[in-house]
């Protein structure tokens, strides 16, 4: 983030959104301090309102989600993403058309049974590449679930945008690799379902994460269907589970991965 921040980038009339779980990550800090230098607003949306970020924002949103007990953050992803989608729709008046009660049943629903999901995983316990696919809004999802698998699993996991499968990807398709493919039934669908295919012919297994059946999937997981814009919303909630289920799978530890702090302090 601060390799792409320089003093260019603001001025008086800037506003700097910075995301924190903790509020004290050295890299986000180092950030706001150049923007504020040239006069920017800060808006943080953080989760310890006594933290550092708080102290220096202009103005602080809480993701109120309790304690982030595991290092590998997921509520307060869900919750930052809440908040968003919350201030995107003000902008632009109500045009997505947010229905949080609508989304929360969504998510309560997939919390409701856990049983796929951990049969799922069972499958993914000597498995050493994973590959998660997703197409235009869905991408940014694919990435975090591929961030939260990596980090629970040890498993290499890699976030792949849809578009891009035969510029490279397609070549590490075979009969040893699983991939993910985010395909709820909207507008990317039909382009996503074409990748599956070829994915599927090259010998992968296919975890179809979607609110629609089909015939390509190895093991389908099941989202509601949801207005077509808040899909990114619920979609990570049961890669988030497999994730959790997977390190349990394989004896680690999902709340304090190896290697890593809970908050990145020092740069």
């Amino acid at each position: 983030m601060v390799q792409v921040i320089t003093q260019n980038n603001f001025d008086q009339q800037s506003i700097l959104i910075a995301l924190s779980q903790s509020g004290e990550s050295a890299d986000v800090l180092e950030a706001i301090k150049i923007a504020q230098k040239e006069g920017a607003k800060i808006i943080s949306i953080v989760n310890i309102m006594t933290s550092s970020l708080v102290q220096m924002s202009s103005i602080s949103i809480g993701l109120n989600c309790g304690p982030e007990i595991g290092v590998a953050a997921t509520k307060s992803f869900t919750s930052q993403l809440s908040i968003l989608y919350k201030i995107a729709d003000k902008l632009c008046g109500g045009c997505i058309g947010l229905d949080l009660e609508n989304v929360s049943a969504c998510v309560s629903k997939i919390l409701s049974d856990h049983t796929k999901i951990q049969d799922v995983a069972r499958k993914l316990k000597t498995i050493s590449d994973i590959y998660v696919l997703g197409r235009g809004i869905h991408y940014a999802i694919a990435s975090e679930a591929s961030l939260k698998l990596k980090e629970l699993t040890y498993i290499h996991a890699e976030g792949l945008p849809g578009g891009e499968l035969k510029h490279g990807p397609l070549a590490l398709m075979d009969s040893n690799v699983f991939v993910i493919i985010i395909n709820p039934n909207d507008s990317t669908y039909v382009d996503t379902l074409a990748s599956a295919h070829q994915i599927k012919a090259r010998g992968a297994k296919i975890i179809g994460i979607s609110d629609k059946p089909h015939e390509v999937y190895d093991y389908w997981i099941e989202i509601p269907t949801i207005n077509e814009a808040l899909f990114p919303l619920i979609e990570i909630i049961p890669i988030q589970l497999l994730a959790y289920y997977a390190a349990l799978e394989k004896d680690t530890d999902p709340d304090y991965p190896r290697n890593l702090a809970k908050s990145v302090t020092v740069k």
